[in-house]
């Protein structure tokens, strides 16, 4: 619908700056009964066609209210002056590019970021959410040069329940350049369904984070260009080991602090929420890409999870070491349930790959290890960017599916699979494509 909208005003204005420019002179007349059916048309899609409204509509909206007062105040034909009839303004070809090219700039934060409608959750639960930025005073912050500690920033999603209850903790790690709302939806489904569920955001390799204290950290710029080289082949094989090393260290170093802190805050006497509510004894693990990689390699350091779901991520911190052309990996037994949710490119690479992908050997060694794909999807597919931002997520990857429908899907799996094993549950038939 926003869309739609955004289509008409950029097609009316062009229409009526083409008038314009053929009669070398704005009229005032034109002017205002095009602003006007612009209002009314944004109007009557808010009230009657469900157009929400967000911030990204600012300046598209600050523009028709510009328009409505141009066409009033500056060009008033009609109005006399000294006995005689202001004629309209005169009309400078150069106005057209200008005119359009302004609109374009309002309507980008529109096109990519349109309004989003969230995705229905199916638990009884209502569910509340809550933010912290903790400090990390064992370690010292890498990406600055000032001896500051690690901040980690989090954002809990929990049941709001008054029965006494407590629920199975679930933490999740987003991919490279993601943040703390990368899964929204699969917070929130869970959530609905008795799980307290913690996102970590990684600040400097989330594509900003922003801290309690009001201070906003984008991704380093190392980083980002690292992670470009690799993703376009850019990097040799053995430098890709050397590189991604510190990136799993960083983030499962994040990820047992942060896990490390719920525990400690759910032994204090009169615990606060979401800590009063949570068992800090049965967790689950997931990520995307780079975070899924992160939770199946804390997945085998802590005793207290149960399950780990990577989705799309190749398992980097099971890769020990490479030498003569070749990967080493962990060969210990992998001691929890774990799942692998690929696209049907992912899944397809890795078979080609066989034993000598890290994901293989790892799900051979696991206590249940199962991998399934998801045909048409691509790599953000199995994040909330699409329904967040379709052009963005586009250009980072998606398939030809609809984007609402693999989520529903994928969030159902992710539920069903830690009911299984956190909670005892209903029964685990995973088909491999779906």
């Amino acid at each position: 619908m926003s869309y739609f909208f955004l289509a008409i005003l950029f097609i009316a204005e062009l229409v009526k700056e083409g008038i314009f420019f053929y009669k070398r002179k704005r009229i005032p007349a034109v002017q205002m009964g095009f602003i006007t059916a612009e209002i009314l048309i944004f109007l009557l899609l808010v009230i009657f066609g469900g157009l929400p409204l967000d911030t990204a509509w600012l300046f598209p909206g600050i523009y028709l209210v510009c328009g409505l007062i141009s066409a009033y105040f500056l060009f008033p034909e009609g109005k006399k002056k000294d006995g005689k009839i202001r004629k309209a303004a005169k009309y400078h070809p150069s106005a057209l590019p200008v005119h359009l090219l302004l609109l374009f700039l309002c309507m980008i934060p529109a096109l990519l970021f349109p309004p989003m409608i969230p995705l229905p959750v199916t638990g009884g639960y209502a569910y509340e959410t809550v933010s912290f930025t903790w400090t990390d005073d064992a370690r010292e912050e890498e990406f600055c040069s000032d001896g500051s500690s690690r901040r980690v920033a989090v954002q809990f999603w929990y049941p709001v329940s008054g029965e006494g209850e407590t629920f199975p903790l679930i933490v999740f790690s987003h991919g490279a350049f993601g943040y703390r709302m990368n899964n929204y939806s699969a917070y929130t489904e869970l959530a609905s369904n008795g799980y307290v569920v913690c996102s970590v955001e990684h600040p400097y390799h989330a594509i900003f984070s922003e801290l309690d204290d009001g201070e906003v950290i984008i991704v380093d710029k190392q980083f980002m260009s690292d992670i470009f080289r690799i993703n376009g082949d850019g990097m040799p094989e053995e430098e890709n080991f050397r590189v991604t090393r510190p990136w799993i260290q960083l983030r499962t170093d994040d990820l047992n602090f942060v896990m490390d802190e719920i525990t400690r805050l759910c032994g204090e006497e009169g615990a606060s929420l979401p800590f009063s509510i949570t068992d800090p004894d049965n967790i689950g693990l997931f990520g995307h890409s780079l975070g899924g990689a992160a939770a199946v390699t804390a997945g085998r350091e802590r005793p207290q999870v149960r399950a780990v779901i990577d989705l799309d991520g190749t398992m980097l911190g099971e890769e020990t070491g490479f030498a003569d052309g070749k990967y080493q990996m962990n060969t210990e037994p992998y001691p929890v349930p774990l799942l692998c949710i690929d696209t049907s490119e992912h899944y397809d690479q890795g078979q080609k790959y066989g034993d000598q992908y890290v994901n293989h050997v790892i799900l051979s060694l696991a206590k249940d290890g199962r991998e399934i794909q998801f045909t048409d999807a691509g790599h953000m597919n199995f994040t909330d960017l699409p329904l967040f931002s379709p052009p963005l997520a586009a250009l980072l990857g998606t398939g030809k599916r609809d984007a609402g429908e693999c989520l529903v899907t994928m969030n159902g799996i992710i539920r069903d699979y830690f009911d299984y094993y956190l909670k005892g549950q209903g029964t685990l038939s995973l088909q491999e494509t779906y």
